[in-house]
C-alpha cells in the first residue's frame, strides 16, 4: 500500500514512539521544540469530520533523529490510527535545533 505524503509506516511510528517511550537514546536530549507546517495539518486533518483534535508522540528513527508524529484524535479523545480506512502516523514536523526561533518569547 502506497502511504500519503507524511505518513509513517505504522510498524515504525509503533517502534519509534515505544523508543522514546523507553526512554531509549534520549541521554543528552537538545530537543526544545518542533515546527508543524500549517498547510500540512491543513491538508490531512482540516476536511476530516471525524477529527477533532490532534495528537502529538514524541519518538525517535532508526537513525536517532527526534520526531514529533502527529495522529488524528475523535471527540471522545481517542487517537483514530487505522491504516485501512486511511487514518494514519504522520511525521511532517521538523525539529529545534535545525529551525529554532530567534525570537526566545519566554525570555522577552
Amino acid at each position: 500500500m502506497e502511504l500519503p505524503k507524511h505518513a509513517v509506516p505504522l510498524e515504525d511510528a509503533i517502534k519509534w514512539t515505544k523508543r522514546w517511550q523507553l526512554k531509549e537514546l534520549t541521554s543528552g536530549l537538545e530537543i526544545k521544540a518542533h515546527m508543524i507546517p500549517n498547510k500540512d495539518v491543513e491538508d490531512i486533518f482540516g476536511k476530516d469530520p471525524n477529527v477533532a483534535h490532534l495528537r502529538g508522540y514524541n519518538a525517535i528513527d532508526d537513525e536517532g533523529v527526534y520526531k514529533f508524529l502527529l495522529v488524528g484524535v475523535d471527540a471522545k479523545g481517542n487517537d483514530i490510527v487505522d491504516y485501512d480506512s486511511g487514518y494514519y502516523v504522520y511525521d511532517m514536523t521538523t525539529p529545534c535545533p535545525s529551525v529554532c526561533s530567534k525570537i526566545i518569547w519566554w525570555e522577552l
